[in-house]
C-alpha cells in the first residue's frame, strides 16, 4: 500500500483499506479512462472481487475523485479527476477506429445551467470522436 494511495483516501474522509489502495494504484498508473474488465484484470490474484470494485468505484465516485463515462459500446469507463466537481469538468475524445477514451484535461466544457424553464440540467457531458493518432499513423 503506497502512500500516495493512502493520503488520497484519507484526504476524501474514505477509509483506507488494502483493496481500494490497490484499485486507486491502478487508476493512477492509468492514462486514459479504463473500463471494469481491465480493473479486475489488473488487480487479478488481490482477492477483491467484481462486487468489491463496482462499490469501491462508487464511493470513488461519490467523493468526487473519480468520474465515469460511457463509451460507444455502453461500457463504463472510470479515470481520476479531481476537480471537486461532482461530474465531468471536461469534454472527453474517442478514437472511432481504436475505441481510445482520452479525457481532454486541458479543456473546459460550457456550462449550460437551464435550457428551457421547465427543464433541470444536472449533469453535462461533453465528447469529440475522430481518429487518435497512433490510429492515424498506421
Amino acid at each position: 500500500m503506497g502512500q500516495q494511495e493512502i493520503n488520497i483516501l484519507k484526504s476524501y474522509g474514505l477509509k483506507v483499506t488494502a483493496g481500494r489502495a490497490a484499485l486507486l494504484k491502478v487508476m493512477l498508473e492509468s492514462d486514459r479512462p479504463i473500463s471494469h474488465k481491465v480493473i479486475s484484470e489488473k488487480l487479478d490474484g488481490l482477492n477483491y472481487d467484481a462486487v468489491s470494485i463496482y462499490r469501491s468505484l462508487e464511493s470513488f465516485i461519490k467523493a468526487g475523485f473519480v468520474h465515469k463515462v460511457e463509451d460507444d459500446r455502453g461500457t463504463w469507463l472510470y479515470a481520476l479527476c479531481t476537480c471537486k466537481k461532482m461530474g465531468h469538468c471536461h469534454p472527453h475524445f474517442f478514437c472511432r477506429h481504436c475505441g481510445l477514451c482520452k479525457c481532454l484535461d486541458d479543456h473546459s466544457m460550457p456550462v449550460i445551467k437551464q435550457v428551457e424553464d421547465d427543464f433541470i440540467v444536472e449533469e453535462q457531458r461533453y465528447y469529440l470522436k475522430g481518429i487518435c493518432k497512433d490510429c492515424k499513423n498506421s
